[in-house]
């Protein structure tokens, strides 16, 4: 690439990414944070969307400097912008598919905590057995009643 193309490549590379990042950033916010509107969640959308500007500016900067037989016509300038581009979109889809994993496990874990939640309120609610405690044993659930000779279970 001849030196008068290289800061047009790498200033629109640039305005790409950021324009990109922007997106990923506040979408990311949203889509973490859920219908509950949760807290924390940006910390983790701003970590995830770091890594894909880091990614995306060393393939700007790779493109920028690899396949020198590209002469400096402005076809060729368009084709590794287009490239570019290809790459930054590949980028994108594996950032929301890290986005995704993540939301993923997020409701995984509410769900758990909305579960055990409700079968500690279920247990409280058991004031009472709900068998007859078999004598010989304690608590209100019997694991085996006793044989009619009292040498202990299965025992013949």
């Amino acid at each position: 690439m001849p030196d008068n193309e290289l800061p047009g490549f790498l200033i629109i590379g640039l305005i790409f990414i950021v324009a990109d990042g922007q997106i990923l950033y506040r979408g990311a916010r949203r889509f973490l944070s859920g219908p509950d509107g949760g807290e924390g969640s940006g910390s983790v959308a701003w970590m995830v969307v770091t890594v894909f500007h880091l990614a995306a500016v060393g393939v700007l900067a790779l493109l920028s400097v690899v396949a020198p037989d590209w002469s400096g016509s402005s076809a060729a300038f368009v084709g590794r912008l287009g490239v570019f581009l290809l790459l930054l979109a590949v980028a994108h889809v594996l950032t929301l598919s890290v986005l995704a994993r993540r939301r993923e496990e997020r409701v995984v874990e509410t769900r758990y905590r909305e579960r055990e939640n409700e079968r500690s309120a279920r247990t409280e609610a058991i004031v009472e057995p709900t068998v007859t405690p078999v004598p010989g044993q304690e608590g209100h659930h019997p694991r085996v009643s006793p044989d009619l000779g009292d040498h202990g279970p299965y025992r013949t």
